[in-house]
């Protein structure tokens, strides 16, 4: 017999399922197992009189892999309005007697962070933690879904490079047969190149590396990255229009899949149908001034952010608000600078629930300019010089954008820590498992 997911029995008489033992009830007439996959749980019930089955029941470890055939009985008071009556049961893989967590947390008990990492693979066997990751691939469905309907092209860039991506950033450096290379924070100067091909649009979702120092609840030295880049564009507003519609789009898509599921298990509605608003960095230190916060002269806070965050829900309905228009100062060298003021740049942040989750800008595409620029932020070109030198063949005006994909997630359902969101994360401490 073929095995069948949980979510399937509805409409069968007879069926084989295979999945964790998560729970056992030994009665004396009866044994009730609770069996969990992918999918979702079932009560198996073996009646006493089942005298090898029933002996097998009491001696099966919690977490162990079960397979177990039986007949589909519809029970109004059973789990999910069915349960199965054993018919057969194997095991397929024994658990040891002792877990170092709980899979099933009970009452107020609540496993540390750091432990749960530690032993991370029972930590994802819990039925929270699977559905964050269907949200995850639900959301990067629905994004691949909008590039692929607009003429995008996804790309690979290289992970080991011979400088540095992002100024501002830490590296990872690491020998390379006999020469000094890094671990890619960003595919940026690559989604450049792929436009001056004349790629047009592409996209890319892949690893980088920070190596920042930080322990916040937010930053990781291993992230997803979410890239999109565009060329023949307008202005840096054209890329906000272009994230939002992509954005809008892969929400949708979570949001029929498991817009239910998000409410009922994390406590979340994904809202995500009003315009983003926009505002200038001028206007968002205005807001955040009115509302009580204190200004930056050159970048926002992560309070400045949060009351942001509260503004665009109160006077807009939305969860997001872009900021354009940073300051140069603290942005790298190949952001536009506005035509309109020299100082600024045409960048601009999404935030999202009061959280910074995108950077993006138009770039600057003219070669003298942005020689120019490298020289006024770094004083000479030493690395850049093959990212600098392929704007002498012509480039389009152009711009993109990165989003952080378990930051987002992390926001999208409420959790506390963006390492929650990360399969197996890394972050200063850790880099075990």
């Amino acid at each position: 017999m073929e095995r069948s997911h949980i979510s399937e029995l509805k409409d069968k008489q007879k069926a084989m399922i295979s999945g964790f033992l998560e729970e056992s009830r030994i009665l004396s007439k009866v044994a009730f197992l609770i069996v969990r996959d992918v999918t979702g749980k079932i009560q198996c019930v073996i009646k006493s009189d089942d005298s090898k089955n029933f002996e097998l029941a009491k001696k099966i470890n919690k977490e162990s892999i079960v397979s177990i055939i039986g007949k589909i009985n519809v029970s109004k008071q059973a789990m999910n309005g069915m349960e199965l009556m054993v018919e057969k049961i194997e095991v397929l893989s024994e658990s040891d007697a002792q877990l170092p967590i709980p899979v099933v947390e009970k009452g107020d008990v609540i496993t540390a962070l750091n432990k749960r990492f530690d032993y991370r693979m029972l930590d994802l066997r819990k039925e929270k933690n699977i559905l964050m990751f269907k949200v995850a691939t639900s959301f990067e469905k629905g994004l691949r879904e909008y590039w692929n309907s607009n003429g995008y092209i996804e790309i690979h860039t290289p992970k080991i490079i011979g400088a540095a991506s992002e100024s501002g950033s830490e590296v990872f450096m690491l020998p390379y047969f006999g020469k000094e290379a890094f671990l890619a924070q960003s595919p940026q100067f690559y989604k450049q190149m792929a436009l001056c091909s004349g790629f047009e649009k592409v996209f890319e979702i892949g690893t980088v590396f920070r190596a920042e120092n930080s322990h916040t609840t937010r930053h990781l030295t291993e992230i997803v990255m979410i890239d999109m880049e565009l060329a023949f564009i307008k202005d840096h507003f054209e890329i906000m229009d272009e994230e939002e519609r992509a954005i809008k789009h892969a929400l949708e898509i979570v949001k029929s899949e498991y817009g239910k599921e998000i409410k009922e298990v994390f406590g979340q509605s994904i809202n995500s149908s009003k315009k983003f608003p926009r505002i200038s960095f001028k206007e968002a230190n205005d807001i955040i001034k009115k509302m009580g916060g204190e200004p930056e002269k050159d970048d926002l806070t992560s309070a400045g952010e949060k009351l942001l965050g509260e503004w665009a829900l109160k006077e807009h309905g939305s969860d997001f608000v872009f900021v354009y228009n940073y300051p140069w100062a603290k942005k790298p060298f190949y952001h536009m600078k506005d035509s309109k003021d020299m100082n600024t740049t045409k960048g601009f942040d999404l935030i999202y629930k009061g959280c910074e989750i995108t950077t993006g800008s138009q770039r600057e595409h003219r070669y003298e300019v942005l020689k120019a620029q490298a020289m006024e932020k770094n004083g000479n070109l030493i690395g850049i010089e093959d990212y600098v030198n392929f704007f002498k063949y012509g480039a389009p005006e152009h711009g993109g954008l990165a989003i952080g994909q378990a930051r987002f997630i992390q926001l999208l359902l409420g959790l506390e820590n963006v390492r929650e969101a990360t399969f197996i994360p890394r972050d200063p401490e850790r880099i075990t498992p």
